[in-house]
């Protein structure tokens, strides 16, 4: 198993706890969340219509990085990388309690998202680097 993979895993299972935290301890970016969906649900004249999109959207994204990731290559790589930046982009929550000068709700599991992103991160950048054959066609 490769340490991308690895690392994948352990932002996998950090994730899963890292909701859980924010579920029994505040749900303060679901505010934010709903404000967002409230802005987009407003450019469209059926909500209906809006969700269906929305769902749209975000489920042909999943099944592009599904695709991106078992034909591997740049895309591979492309696809993982969004991923750890949005593990690392988690340091939002330790920005927030620092701002606050107090707990606030993720902060705890925040630490170790944060730094498996940044691992997994140089992961794929070391097998990134090892691998010549990136961008070209595999057989």
């Amino acid at each position: 198993m490769s340490s991308s993979n690895r690392w994948l895993g352990w932002i996998t299972v950090v994730l899963v706890l890292h909701m859980c935290e924010q579920m029994l301890f505040g749900l303060g970016e679901l505010e934010t969340l709903k404000r967002a969906i409230g802005a987009y649900d407003r450019l469209f004249t059926n909500v209906d219509m809006a969700t269906v999109v929305l769902v749209t959207i975000v489920a042909g994204l999943n099944f592009l990085g599904y695709f991106s990731v078992l034909k591997g290559g740049r895309a591979r790589f492309v696809t993982l990388s969004v991923l750890g930046l949005i593990a690392v982009s988690e340091v939002h929550h330790l920005i927030e309690t620092a701002w606050a000068l107090h707990y606030t709700a993720g902060t705890v599991t925040a630490v170790p998202f944060v730094a498996c992103g940044i691992q997994f991160l140089r992961a794929l950048m070391k097998e990134q680097g090892s691998n010549v054959s990136v961008g070209r066609p595999q057989s």
